[in-house]
């Protein structure tokens, strides 16, 4: 070793001792950290703490997940460790034989993997990212690092551990824009552009719930639209999602300034402005809400290649473009794996998300509203945003057809707090018109349908109304 970089690693060391006396406090102050480390000493095992949990009390950060590296597992561990935290121990991947093993504790996951070599500066080696290429020993009260991990940390860099990392594990060059969009001030290294590009093809190979659930990090991430845009800048965005690539370059017409793919990514991140900012409706979306939310954002205009046409003045049209979206939607869902709660969720407003648009273009009566309330069920309070959404991002300046949209949110979200419009008490029920001398069939199916659309609309209001108008229009 020559003297500069003998001279570099002491340097650095010399960082870690004085940088990391305080992070070794907090760690030892941990709950969680107590509970391994007391047991691991009554087991007799070498236990170290590594990766993200470091990473993330150094960037005073909450700790949500714990990775631990033990030198050999025990059974018996294991489930004391299990009984101690009153959490369940399961295998991760195939089988036991993997090594990995992970417990749930309320919104944290504990994992522990055995060590990879024969010391835990092998291990580290294994790493994703040099910012996580950390560990603390509690045998030893001694921190462990690659030469590198300080050094990015304090320049907020995301680099690479080794140049085979990626052909590893590809996962990781999504995770690394998730990086990106969770961590502030932090950015890809050069050298890791690069690779991700050049290794862009490797993403096929990894299993679809594994992508899904790095895109679902990325879309309730602070920054998701800057984070759809590096993923499309590395080749990843169209790799994962193809159906996205026909939009690129297509022109949506005057009433939009970029193309249809920049577009989309633009609402997404609209939709995540709003719900940063005070949006006009008194609601908090959850974390399922903002999958919904972001993904449909994402998808609303996949039918757009397919629906164009151009009118003889020259304009552009997209008719039937939101269910042309919809099939192609439940494709890529289908292919990643969503849970069906998502994927419904995404699918309803995508194929409903130009019906207030359109509705603002003339005067509708509140009918017409009740019935796209009934329509969307509580989907409707996320119609509204991603409509809020859609106007801010088109930048045309009509402030007139603005006012109009806001106004009509404001209608429709006037009834449906207003009234019970998604799962109202029916008026009538069958043994009413059994009542009247009707006789049990389809009929009667049909009778109670209509009746209930009228509750909905507001045409009928009371059980006496609804007597009254089986009485007229279907008489026995």
């Amino acid at each position: 070793m020559t003297k500069e970089k003998t001279q570099r690693k002491k340097k650095i060391r010399n960082e870690l001792s004085i940088d990391l006396k305080g992070v070794e406090q907090l760690i030892l102050e941990n709950p969680i950290c107590q509970q391994v480390r007391d047991l691991a000493q009554q087991e007799g095992l070498s236990i170290y703490l590594v990766g993200g949990a470091i990473r993330d009390i150094i960037l005073k950060r909450e700790i949500k997940d714990y990775d631990f590296v033990v030198q050999e597992m025990t059974a018996a561990f294991l489930d004391h460790l299990g009984e101690r935290l009153e959490a369940n121990v399961f295998p991760m991947g195939k089988g036991r034989h993997e090594g990995v093993y992970r417990l749930v504790k309320g919104e944290h996951t504990i994992d522990f993997a055995i060590m990879e070599g024969d010391t835990i500066d092998q291990d580290l080696l294994r790493r994703d990212f040099t910012i996580n290429a950390i560990a603390y020993s509690f045998k030893e009260n001694k921190f462990f690092s690659s030469p590198q991990a300080m050094e990015d940390l304090k320049a907020r860099r995301i680099g690479l551990v080794s140049p085979q990392a990626l052909q590893v594990d590809p996962l990781r060059m999504l995770r690394a824009v998730r990086y990106r969009c969770t961590l502030p001030g932090f950015d890809l290294t050069p050298k890791l552009k690069g690779a991700i590009t050049r290794h862009q093809g490797l993403i096929s190979d990894v299993a679809p719930e594994r992508i899904r659930a790095e895109l679902d990090q990325i879309i309730l991430s602070p920054v998701p639209a800057s984070g759809l845009q590096l993923m499309h800048e590395l080749g990843l965005l169209i790799r994962i999602v193809p159906e996205l690539a026909p939009l690129e370059g297509l022109p949506q017409g005057r009433r939009h300034r970029t193309d249809a793919l920049t577009h989309s990514i633009q609402v997404v991140g609209e939709v995540n402005r709003l719900r940063l900012k005070e949006h006009p409706f008194p609601f908090r979306p959850t974390d399922q809400d903002r999958l919904v939310l972001g993904y449909a954002a994402l998808f609303h205009d996949l039918g757009k290649p397919a629906t164009k046409s151009i009118d003889e003045t020259g304009e552009i049209h997209f008719y039937g473009h939101p269910q042309e979206s919809s099939l192609l939607a439940q494709g890529i869902m289908r292919r990643l794996k969503f849970p069906n709660r998502v994927r419904d969720g995404i699918l309803l407003v995508v194929e409903n998300h130009m019906r207030i648009l359109t509705l603002a273009r003339g005067e509708p009566k509140d009918n017409a509203l009740r019935r796209l309330i009934n329509t969307m069920g509580d989907e409707i309070r996320l119609l509204l945003l991603l409509g809020l959404a859609e106007m801010g991002s088109k930048g045309d300046g009509d402030t007139e057809e603005q006012a109009r949209f806001m106004d009509l949110c404001r209608r429709i979200w006037d009834l449906y707090e207003g009234e019970d419009l998604i799962t109202p008490e029916p008026l009538l029920k069958g043994r009413d018109l059994l009542a009247l001398g009707h006789t049990p069939g389809p009929r009667m199916g049909e009778i109670l349908e209509e009746v209930q659309k009228r509750q909905i609309e507001g045409e009928l209001h009371n059980k006496e109304e609804a007597l009254r108008f089986v009485r007229e229009e279907y008489p026995p």
